[in-house]
């Protein structure tokens, strides 16, 4: 089985550019079902994810002397200055099922990057337990 048949394409997606404001961000994120969600430059080069704690913590600041939270100007804020990179690697489209799995034991999701690491989509942990669950009952 080829990868691409559980993936959601990119075009069902809820994603950011990493140059996308703050505001953006949380508009989006707000839309998503998800809870984290990729995040690519505007040439569709995937970059990391974003998730709704990064967005928690880009507008805390510090916690002041008297234990009371102070807040940052999230004016100026892009999506790149506190997303995370390095947590959800992406896999090829060429990928095998195999590597597929490994990768999916550690996250809920893992993007898909075509030859160019342009996102494709996701494959999530949910769709990798319903295609096996059903290929379960068939057997």
């Amino acid at each position: 089985m080829n990868i691409a048949y559980l993936l959601t394409p990119k075009q069902d997606l809820k994603t950011l550019f990493d140059d996308n404001t703050y505001r953006k961000g949380l508009e989006v994120l707000r839309e998503s079902t998800y809870a984290t969600i990729p995040v690519t430059t505007r040439d569709n080069i995937y970059v990391g994810v974003v998730s709704v704690q990064d967005f928690l913590w880009a507008f805390v600041k510090d916690v002041d002397e008297e234990g009371k939270i102070t807040t940052n100007d999230t004016s100026k804020l892009r999506v790149r200055d506190f997303m995370k990179m390095g947590t959800h690697p992406a896999v090829s489209i060429t990928s095998t099922v195999e590597e597929l799995l490994e990768r999916i034991l550690e996250q809920n999701f893992v993007p898909v990057v075509d030859g160019r690491e342009a996102l494709v989509g996701i494959v999530t942990r949910h769709r990798v337990m319903e295609h096996l669950k059903k290929e379960g009952l068939q057997e």
